[in-house]
């Protein structure tokens, strides 16, 4: 607390008596100007509102003497306090794209291909490990890296200043440590880091830790910190709270209902505390935020004029503590700071690292280097790229040295809960009124295993198709751009063979390589592989007639090459992006075979966005070239994916071609900030396949189905019913992970 001396008791008297006096009565130099405590609440996305206020202080010319926020009170605050107008700080935040920060967007695109190749999990986004015996995972279900990235731009120059008494206008942030169940108050250390800290919403976002203590957001302690504000400095308060409607009980019937709303009554609670707190002296702007949730990041422009509108409502109030202009520019010129556009950078730093190779890192490094003037976006994208490898739980970087060359330090620090890490998948689909088909698929992943950068994989599936692989993928280079591959892989599956549209044999198919490759990354988009591979394959019939061999057994030795270029925003249902696929096979009796076949395969998609909605087109087509194709190589066609309207592998032949679009109307959003969306569709299809094994004439089929489908907090789904016109109706669904359907047209889930 500051001492009230008695040199402070005459000042404060006399600013009693003032009260009524016109605004000019303070000066921006006049000891008897009572200092302006501003408090800004938290509220997630509604926190917006806090810049409509600041445009209004702004142009009542009301000088600010200290500042203490909670949540995202703290953010726009503390981008304040560092010196940056009300108007720049409108334009920054208008400016950040909230599905990217909060949300999903581009994460995909920044991707290496290796890691886009690699695996995902279709169910859910967890990302779990193993260490010391125990299943372990992150301290939050949503990446901060982007969000982190925002504020280190927000405040860039201000984290030099360690004291935050020091800063423009002083300031504190408040948070909740975690470990003690108390208040914490931030008034020194790094300024993004404090601003992260009060912002870290249990669960959503990973907690930050300082020393022993564990901090979350500040909203469950003080989510109004008055008192702190008073304490730092305030003679006066102008305290900013975001208000939303109660609900009504009938919707307060859930448990996940009723578990939110917990939280707002405690953070109510201690807001309503601290407002009636405030004196007559004091200004309440209360904003009232309609149906804009703390969630709705989205709604950022529509937050903003509510609470310039709130703060107009409270003018006369404030007007009291207004000053003349030439005080107040000269109050603005004293706490501004210009807008960071450009740093020189004298050397480069990367710290942090354990077990990754730091050359690894700073390969990734586009930008940032010693001698080169870099926008702080230009470091973002630097360290964003960093933060794609998958490797790290975070990525910073912080600034030293003087403003004509800065030294940047970048920290990469590696997942606490490695280096072992699970996914664990699921997946339905079928017909209505036929077999159901499911699969439940965990991989493992053991990262750096060398300085190289080595990695085990391991994938085991059960269901439809059993899987079973192992494989090192070593890279050779620092970049990681070549990799040799070795691996074994046993796959099992059951499957019905089709005469004429009847199900007339299921068979067992059988196969066990061991596999070599030779590999290049090309950055984000495309990987090509070579290699060899030999093992014995197997198909034998497990019921029905014997449409193909009742029990073929032989060795395969054959060379692979493989093209994959990938742009896609999404694995799914993308809404943009370009899909290609492509193989060539030889196999021969080089490596001691029994087969001779060649085959060249290969499928293309494209995806445009228009007005939300989405136009997809692909094309995809196989052929034997040479000798014939054993039972396990011949192509199968149909499915919900591949070909609506025909079972999953009704047509099996020795080529086949397709192609078809598909338009996708966006119904309504679940999630818009991680892509989550319902749609429905249209599709025209049409293909054929050739040396059919049934009776059937190889005519080409063309077909047409409508879908309702979607991206949704638990999975892709997909429900549709296809008509093909050798009057074929089916109503078909997948959920989860793809459902494989025996082509290369399953590479394009």
């Amino acid at each position: 607390m500051y001492p009230l001396t008695r040199g402070r008791a005459m000042a404060f008297g006399i600013f009693v008596l003032l009260q009524g006096l016109a605004p000019a009565a303070f000066g921006a130099d006049d000891v008897n100007r009572p200092r302006i405590g501003l408090v800004l609440g938290g509220g997630g996305a509604k926190g917006a509102a806090h810049i409509g206020v600041l445009r209004v202080l702004d142009e009542l010319r009301i000088p600010v003497d200290c500042v203490a926020g909670t949540s995202m009170g703290a953010l726009v605050g503390a981008t304040f306090a560092a010196g940056t107008s009300a108007e720049d700080i409108e334009r920054q935040v208008l400016a950040i794209n909230w599905s990217r920060t909060v949300g999903s967007e581009g994460q995909r695109g920044r991707m290496p291909i290796n890691r886009k190749l690699e695996g995902l999990t279709y169910t859910n986004n967890l990302d779990v490990g193993i260490k010391n015996g125990t299943i372990r995972g992150s301290g939050g279900l949503l990446r901060t890296q982007d969000i982190e990235d925002v504020l280190r731009g927000l405040v860039l120059e201000a984290r030099l200043t360690q004291d935050f008494d020091d800063l423009p206008i002083p300031y504190r942030a408040v948070a909740t440590d975690m470990v003690s169940g108390e208040m914490v108050v931030l008034g020194d250390g790094d300024l993004a880091v404090a601003m992260r800290a009060s912002m870290s919403v249990p669960g959503a976002f990973s907690p930050v830790v300082m020393g022993d203590k564990v901090l979350s957001d500040g909203g469950m302690m003080r989510n109004l910190p008055v008192d702190i504000a008073r304490e730092l400095c305030a003679d006066v308060v102008i305290a900013v709270s975001l208000s939303t409607p109660a609900p009504v009980a009938e919707d307060l019937q859930t448990a996940v209902a009723l578990a939110g709303r917990s939280l707002d009554v405690m953070i109510d609670a201690n807001q309503r505390a601290q407002i009636r707190t405030l004196t007559d002296r004091d200004v309440s702007i209360d904003v009232p935020m309609g149906d804009i949730g703390s969630a709705d990041f989205q709604r950022v422009p529509d937050a903003i004029p509510l609470g310039r509108a709130a703060a107009l409502a409270q003018a006369d109030r404030l007007r009291r503590y207004s000053v003349p202009e030439d005080q107040y520019l000269a109050w603005r010129a004293g706490v501004g700071r210009p807008v960071t556009s450009s740093i020189r950078v004298l050397d480069v730093k990367v710290v942090g690292q354990e077990r990754v190779n730091p050359e690894y890192v700073k390969a990734q490094l586009e930008n940032v280097a010693p001698g080169r003037d870099v926008t702080p976006a230009q470091i973002v994208a630097d360290t964003g790229r960093i933060f794609a490898l998958g490797e790290f739980e975070k990525v910073d970087y912080s600034l030293q040295g003087t403003a004509d060359a800065r030294e940047i330090e970048i920290r990469a620090i590696e997942k606490s809960w490695g280096p072992d890490f699970l996914r664990l998948d699921l997946g339905l689909a079928g017909n209505f009124g036929s077999d159901l088909q499911t699969l439940v698929r965990g991989e493992h992943h053991r990262t750096w295993i060398n300085r190289r950068g080595g990695e085990w994989r391991n994938i085991v599936q059960i269901g439809h198709n059993i899987e079973l692989e192992t494989n090192i993928y070593q890279p050779i280079d620092v970049r990681h751009r070549f990799f040799v591959r070795p691996g074994v892989s046993f796959d099992r599956t059951l499957e019905d063979i089709y005469d004429d549209g009847d199900a007339v044999a299921r068979y067992a198919f059988k196969e066990l390589y061991s596999r070599l490759d030779f590999g290049v990354n090309f950055g984000t988009r495309a990987q090509v592989t070579a290699g060899i591979r030999r093992g014995r394959i197997e198909a034998s019939r497990e019921a029905g007639s014997p449409l193909l061999a009742d029990d073929f057994s032989s060795t395969d030795a054959n060379v692979i090459v493989n093209l994959i270029y990938d742009t896609r925003d999404s694995v799914a249902l993308p809404t943009s992006g370009a899909f290609l696929n492509a193989r060539y096979v030889d196999s021969g009796s080089w490596l001691s075979g029994d087969e001779n076949y060649q085959i060249l395969e290969g499928v293309l998609t494209r995806s445009y966005p228009f007005r939300g909605d989405a136009l997809t087109l692909v094309a995809g087509g196989g052929a034997d070239l040479d000798g014939t194709l054993p039972p396990n190589e011949l192509f199968s066609f149909g499915g919900v994916r591949s070909f609506p309207g025909l079972r999953s592998g009704e047509i099996r032949g020795a080529s086949y071609w397709f192609a078809g679009t598909r338009y996708a109307w966006k119904l309504a959003d679940i999630q818009s900030l991680f892509g989550q969306a319902l749609y429905a569709g249209f599709r025209l299809s049409a293909g054929r396949v050739g040396s059919r094994i049934d009776v059937s004439d190889d005519e080409v089929l063309y077909g047409a189905s409508t879908s309702i489908g979607g991206n949704t907090p638990v999975g892709p789904f997909l429900l549709s019913l296809g008509y093909v016109n050798n009057d074929s109706w089916q109503l078909q669904f997948a959920v989860g992970r793809p459902v494989d359907e025996g082509s290369i047209l399953d590479a394009i889930r």
